[in-house]
């Protein structure tokens, strides 16, 4: 059933978005027509994008894209050259700002530091040389595990520059996860830290992984922020030592630049490929234009830079020449509203953050933000996850006064950005996405490949390639295309089951392997723990599928109760029958002290799928709290 329509972006903002500008700039007269071609014509939309955008080249690519090897191998800007500093910090030397603050950056404990265009990139090419003396070349894959910090941008920037590949790892990865990256991209190089801090534990990351450096065959150096020494050591006070002039290197346009991994459901982590072009294009479309980032604008996400939003970040700012807030730790510690008292003191503007963020949040006491002025807020960018209709409106609603759009986006590490996002030339309604990207080539369609009716829930897929789409899987072309290209033969299939309204609006629920099929009907575990959700009884809860041979799925609610709930099983299995129907009857509810989260607050429910089902639950390491998953185990079936 379609929801009705719960804000209209203003006149003047829609005349002054970059938007309407860019759909002036591509000829057409607008949004509808704008998709409409591009979904037939994608080329011509990415073309749009770089130019509008204003992405240099050293060298310009004779054609925008190349599919004679099929659509899973398309290239883009076919024999360009380029790099990705080279869009995001040499093209802004002559300009006003390159003087101003870059980065604002603040530690756990409150320690304050900056620093400016011209400075960043001064210190990016006296990083740049030391990794050229100390032997790295183009091509070399060097890794980064390290907290927020401006170093950890300064190290980012610098790999990029020198025609290196960076691998950013998350830091509150354990020791296997970080080594088993490591030798997968046959890393030679790592930047980390001594200690970094998290809820004032100390924790210290050049100890987690230094024992076992032997194991590493192909590393080199460790680039160390920290005062140990050893022989494949260099201490990064010694960066200072060298020159701060350093010619970026000229890259091919879809030469890798940064590989991020992301965890399969089995088999060993997948290592996506962005290149020099990909992700600095993909930016300036979904971002810049759709969600109108700007020059003027303050960007906070407290995202690390392991995960694929820490380069969208570390992107977004640069590219724009704005300005950007880092924070090392997370958003709730020392100050249980630390991230809303960051807006507030740095004047952001623009911020990026996640459902699970929200959830959060929205049960904390209200007199908490009752002094925080956040009127500087003017966008709300979110994705991770789909949204429930109570963490929505309390975002819209209390946060935003009802004024502030919530540009809403659903992709994933493999596209370099999003598949689906918002249109501030049309109305929003809670938790959707109002419009599928252009040039993404969206669409809905079932297991045997025929698009699906109207609010039917089907496979998010693409039809062709885009610009920002993962170069294959790092050393793995199969893997590639069994996993992507091969579920609905010729199609991308993105792995969220989603549907689309009768107004158009597309929504998400759940990745597709989470689904619950229960007598033949399929529900997304999003639908069931909305209704939980809204009743104001819990505090968090999951619900999966277990096989069952007569029903197909069993609906297991996984229920993190508020404080004093004294509410039983059977008051949370009314609530299901009562909105959704007896088929959706849950066939059980357990309570626990906690769910399976990774650090950025994603609910891992093939974890909890996989213990309650008495299997083994595959990859671990990105788990915030891995006692959970013990009392999840202790409900088995």
């Amino acid at each position: 059933m379609s929801k009705p329509f719960i804000w209209n972006p203003p006149d003047k903002l829609k005349k002054d978005c970059k938007l309407t500008k860019f759909i002036k700039h591509c000829k057409v007269s607008n949004y509808d027509e704008l998709e409409n071609k591009s979904f037939s014509e994608p080329g011509w939309l990415w073309d749009n994008v770089i130019k509008f955008a204003d992405l240099k080249f050293f060298k310009p690519y004779s054609k925008i894209l190349d599919e004679s090897k099929g659509v899973p191998w398309t290239k883009w800007c076919v024999n360009g050259k380029t790099n990705i500093v080279l869009n995001c910090i040499d093209r802004h030397k002559h300009k006003d700002f390159f003087k101003k603050t870059f980065i604002f950056s603040e530690r756990e404990d409150g320690k304050e530091s900056s620093i400016t265009y011209e400075q960043f990139d001064k210190q990016i090419s006296k990083v740049g040389n030391a990794l050229k003396i100390n032997g790295f070349k183009k091509g070399d894959v060097i890794a980064l595990y390290m907290p927020q910090l401006i170093e950890t941008y300064i190290a980012y920037f610098a790999i990029l520059k020198i025609g290196c590949i960076v691998l950013p790892l998350f830091s509150g990865y354990g020791t296997k996860a970080v080594i088993e990256r490591l030798n997968i991209a046959k890393a030679k190089g790592i930047f980390t830290v001594d200690k970094t801090f998290r809820k004032a534990k100390e924790i210290r990351l050049f100890d987690l992984i230094k024992k076992d450096f032997d194991q590493i065959k192909s590393l080199e150096k460790v680039f160390l922020l920290g005062k140990d020494k050893g022989k494949k050591i260099f201490n990064w006070e010694n960066f200072q030592n060298v020159s701060d002039k350093l010619k970026t290197e000229e890259t091919n346009a879809e030469d890798p630049a940064i590989i991020h991994f992301t965890s399969g459901t089995t088999g060993k982590p997948k290592g996506c490929v962005y290149t020099h072009i990909g992700l600095v294009a993909k930016m300036s479309f979904d971002e810049g234009i759709l969600a109108d980032f700007k020059q003027t604008d303050i960007h906070l996400c407290m995202a690390d830079m392991g995960w694929m939003v820490g380069s969208k970040s570390a992107t977004i700012a640069s590219s724009h020449g704005a300005q950007m807030v880092i924070a090392e730790g997370v958003p709730d510690f020392p100050d249980e509203v630390r991230f809303w008292k960051l807006i507030e003191k740095y004047k952001v503007s623009w911020t990026e953050l996640s459902p699970a963020l929200i959830r959060s949040q929205m049960i904390k006491d209200e007199k908490l933000f009752k002094d925080i002025n956040l009127s500087s807020l003017r966008m709300i960018c979110t994705g991770g996850e789909p949204w429930t209709e109570k963490p929505w409106k309390w975002l819209f609603e209390f946060i935003g006064k009802s004024k502030v759009p919530i540009m809403n986006s659903a992709g994933g590490t493999e596209v370099s950005g999003s598949i689906l996002h918002c249109c501030l030339h049309r109305p929003f309604k809670v938790g959707s996405f109002n419009a599928p990207i252009p040039g993404m080539s969206a669409d809905i369609l079932n297991l045997e490949g025929s698009k699906v009716s109207t609010d039917e829930m089907g496979e998010l897929v693409m039809r062709k390639s885009s610009i920002g789409l993962t170069k294959s899987l790092w050393k793995d072309d199969k893997r590639y295309i069994d996993n992507y290209w091969s579920v609905i033969k010729n199609f991308w299939v993105h792995g969220d089951l989603a549907s689309r309204d009768k107004d158009g609006h597309w929504y998400l629920h759940g990745r597709s392997d989470d689904t619950i099929k229960v007598s033949g009907k399929r529900i997304g575990p999003s639908e069931l723990e909305s209704v939980i959700a809204k009743s104001g009884k819990a505090k968090e809860v999951a619900a999966v599928g277990i096989p069952d041979e007569k029903r197909g799925s069993k609906i297991i609610l996984s229920i993190v109760p508020l404080e004093n709930n004294d509410q039983k099983e059977s008051f949370f299995e009314d609530l299901v029958i009562k909105d959704l129907g007896k088929s959706f009857k849950p066939d059980k509810v357990i309570f626990v002290k906690d769910l399976p989260k990774t650090r950025n607050m994603k609910i891992m429910r093939r974890v909890i799928k996989s213990c309650l089902a008495n299997q083994d639950p595959g990859d671990l390491s990105t788990l915030l709290n891995p006692e959970s998953v013990e009392e999840i185990r202790s409900h088995a079936i």
